[in-house]
């Protein structure tokens, strides 16, 4: 399937690759058996703009509410972000919501098919793993998604059985409703951190003159958000409103732990954390 836009894929070194198409910009590894494989790689990347191109396709039936939609006529990857974004039951989440991790897992398990026993899919933040055998990961957590501090890190290793990393929130590429800086999940599949980090940023938005919002369409005509209102900035808020954001980012999180659908989620408000049990427990601290 051809891609709308211009497409470019650049091999980075040390068997990392690049591919950059229209709004994607993803980073792809893959290894077998402790070997970097960038032919396995290069296959992977020209797939990945034809999965871009199949959403591209659909998009006019995903920018209503997921939960207001029918279940699509077409099959994969609408049908996949259309269903995330129902489980997670917010009831302005479009399936949009879900593309960047839908096209990171599409890709993640293209290049597990082919053998590859420890993949990494970075699609503009979001992460699609595959990780076998005695194969792990470290992971930096931004505590401001706007910001390239790293405050935390956890290690992932193949028998947690985490496919999917995702964060959300103000200062991301895409719109929030929340006063979160950051929210990432840990899930199964990246489609559903996906979806769940945007839903649980949405989650954090509190009344405040600090919190300022706007109409979607009024900066993007082309946003899945029309009509809704997002938030642009966020300034100083009171100890007061921060922890009721950070309650309310918890509480969506919790239910979505409690429901299976996420492993594990970490929220910040202003750099103030709060998250889930797990998750407490794999944060390592780092000095800044």
């Amino acid at each position: 399937m051809a891609c709308l836009w211009q497409s470019e894929i650049l091999e980075l070194g040390d068997g990392a690759l690049l591919v950059e198409c229209g709004p994607m910009r993803m980073f792809l590894e893959a290894s077998l058996r402790g070997e970097r494989r960038p032919d396995l790689s290069r296959d992977a990347a020209r797939v990945a703009i034809g999965f871009l191109a199949e959403v591209a396709l659909a998009r006019k039936s995903l920018d209503s509410p997921a939960q207001d939609l029918e279940e699509p006529s077409m099959g994969g990857l609408p049908r996949i972000m259309w269903t995330s974004a129902r489980l997670i039951g917010d009831g302005d989440l479009t399936p949009m919501a879900a593309v960047a991790g839908a096209i990171a897992d599409a890709v993640a398990d293209y290049l597990q098919g082919l053998g590859a026993d420890r993949v990494v899919v970075n699609n503009g933040g979001d992460v699609a793993l595959r990780l076998q055998g005695e194969e792990s990961l470290h992971i930096g957590i931004r505590p401001d998604i706007g910001s390239g501090d790293v405050s935390h890190r956890l290690r992932v290793t193949a028998g947690m059985r985490v496919g999917g990393v995702a964060t959300s929130g103000l200062g991301g590429r895409s719109f929030t409703r929340g006063t979160a800086s950051a929210v990432t999940v840990l899930a199964s599949r990246c489609v559903l951190a996906d979806a769940a980090a945007t839903a649980i940023a949405n989650a954090t938005y509190v009344p405040s003159e600090a919190v300022e919002r706007y109409p979607a369409d009024s900066v993007d005509p082309e946003t899945d958000l029309k009509g809704i209102e997002v938030t642009g900035f966020v300034g100083e808020l009171t100890e007061s409103e921060i922890q009721t954001a950070l309650g309310q980012g918890l509480d969506m999180a919790e239910a979505l732990v409690e429901r299976n659908i996420i492993q594990a989620a970490c929220i910040f408000v202003k750099e103030h954390p709060v998250a889930t049990g797990r998750f407490l427990s794999l944060l390592e601290t780092l000095d800044r």
